[in-house]
């Protein structure tokens, strides 16, 4: 009875794991049907647990097919190899789905930034594949060594590890290659600008990106230095760069001179587009002429301080200046000796001031003109004009000697004597050398000699018991004499005493100079922002 017993017990146990894995086996299927194949696989391995079987080895690699499991699927149908029996129905087919899975590529995408990197990927062997980023690599399964290379940028690598038929993305970003840099000024103390930006002053070192950089030196009282920098990889470099000789810049005076024509041009060209001339006699004709001279003026600063952020030359500067404001008033003086409507004076006048100033522009590109050069041309186009006004007002017109001039009258005269002024001007600069200063001090002399003479004769007038007309007659006349005198005397005066004026004699003195407005960005050691100063005083301590 004992015996019996014992020997029924393994048969009980093997039919309840054959039952079990019957169980096991046709959950996996539905799971399988079902779509559900990561549960079907569980199950399918309960299955192989309970009762090994070829089969159900080939329904695991089925399954992890259909999961895209290429590396679990090619275990799962060597086991099912490894297993059944060599005349197996099945057996044919799997080896051939086995060679088609073991041949299944990686599909290896690389991204980068920047793009266009060289990707080269090595595997064993000697097997390599390259392409430039962004880029899709098909490769057999294996292990890999990616490496990304460009000029100018720091050489990437790591290690991939690609499984039969699966899809892998990398996107890496690469860093900028830098080399040591030191740029040098002479002399010292400019402030350094990389790619306008402010990093420093001379003598300043720092890493640069590899590659072309824009390199701007700005030293007070200098000329702004630019040049392009090129920055090797590996390599350190040093720029030592001579600051050229100071030339005094006349960028303040244009910018102030730009907007006061344009304050000017505004409403002249409201007035010429509109037809109204009578702008202050009503509200919104008032509004009117300010905001278009607001207008101008905005359209004058901007336009001179954003064209001349490297400086300009003051012969430059005065000779467009002057170009603006004659070619102005000969348009003007034209139109009113014409007799045209106001109409016409504003187009005339907007005309003239285009024409004088493109011809100063002309004249600057095409030739070097020196603060002096310009000086005397404006002192002459200035001089011209005044001398003219002066006369007009001078004779007795007409029949009635209380006439005054009529405008046409006085626009032939003031054209005639600013073209004479300016003609004079320029035969000047051709065949005299004088400097701003020495100019300046003519003009000085000569608007002293004018206001005196002026002055005498109108108290002539009003002591003879002259009326109005008699006076400015009288004052016009001895202006024109004083004029005269005050600038022959400014001549003798300029050639012995010019040089001397406005500068600091010796250590310890000051004297004036010429106002000039500085704007200076400050470097990041200064507190950053931005400095504006205005120079009035020089001098030696």
């Amino acid at each position: 009875m004992l015996l019996a017993v014992s020997c029924a017990l393994p048969r009980m146990a093997y039919a309840d794991d054959a039952v079990s894995a019957r169980a096991h086996y046709e959950t996996a299927q539905q799971l399988y049907d079902e779509g559900r194949y990561d549960e079907a696989i569980t199950e399918f391995e309960l299955a192989y647990r309970e009762k090994p079987h070829p089969n159900v080895l080939y329904n695991i690699g089925q399954a992890h097919e259909r999961l895209l499991d290429y590396r679990a699927a090619v275990e799962g149908f060597e086991r099912y190899l490894s297993e059944a029996a060599p005349d197996d129905p099945r057996r044919k087919v799997v080896e051939n789905r086995l060679r088609v899975l073991r041949n299944l590529p990686a599909r290896v995408s690389v991204s980068t930034t920047p793009e266009h990197v060289n990707v080269v990927l090595h595997g064993k062997n000697g097997f390599i594949v390259s392409g430039e980023s962004p880029h899709v690599f098909s490769v057999p399964a294996g292990d890999y060594e990616l490496e990304l290379t460009r000029d100018g940028w720091e050489t990437e690598r790591a290690n991939v590890h690609a499984e039969i038929g699966q899809p892998y993305f990398y996107q890496y970003r690469l860093v900028r290659s830098t080399s040591d840099t030191i740029v040098e000024s002479d002399p010292s103390g400019a402030r350094v600008f990389i790619d306008d930006r402010l990093v420093g002053e001379t003598p300043w070192h720092g890493a640069l990106d590899v590659g072309k950089h824009g390199l701007l030196l700005e030293y007070p009282e200098y000329p702004w230095h630019r040049e392009h920098l090129v920055v090797e990889p590996g390599k350190p470099g040093r720029r030592t760069v001579k600051l050229e000789r100071p030339v005094r810049s006349g960028r303040t005076e244009l910018v102030l001179g730009a907007m006061a024509f344009g304050g000017v041009v505004g409403p002249l060209l409201v007035g010429a587009l509109s037809g109204s001339t009578h702008f202050t006699q009503t509200g919104p004709g008032l509004a009117t002429l300010l905001l278009s001279s607001a207008a101008g003026i905005g359209a004058g600063f901007a336009g001179a301080f954003f064209t001349t952020r490297g400086g300009i030359p003051v012969g430059t500067s005065s000779l467009l200046i002057g170009g603006g404001a004659f070619g102005t008033g000969l348009g003007v003086s034209l139109a009113l000796g014409l007799g045209s409507s106001d109409r016409t004076i504003y187009g005339i006048t907007l005309a003239g001031g285009a024409v004088g100033l493109t011809t100063a522009a002309l004249i600057a590109h095409y030739e070097h003109v020196s603060g002096g050069d310009a000086a005397l041309v404006n002192s002459g186009g200035i001089w011209g004009t005044g001398a003219a006004a002066l006369l007009v007002q001078s004779f007795d017109w007409g029949s009635s000697a209380n006439r005054s001039p009529t405008r046409a009258e006085n626009g032939w005269f003031l054209l005639g004597g600013t073209a004479l002024g300016l003609t004079a001007g320029i035969l000047s600069a051709k065949f005299l050398e004088r400097t701003r200063t020495e100019v300046a001090v003519v003009d000085l002399s000569g608007l002293v000699g004018t206001g005196l003479g002026f002055a005498l004769g109108y108290a002539v007038g009003i002591s003879s018991h002259g009326d109005g007309r008699d006076r400015l007659s009288q004052g016009s006349r001895f202006g024109l004499g004083g004029m005269a005198i005050g600038l022959v005397s400014g001549v003798f005066i300029s050639r012995n005493f010019a040089k001397r004026l406005f500068r600091p004699k010796q250590p310890g003195h000051a004297a004036l100079d010429i106002p000039q407005l500085r704007i200076e960005q400050l470097t990041p050691q200064q507190g950053g922002g931005t400095r504006v100063s205005l120079d009035v005083l020089r001098g030696t301590w």
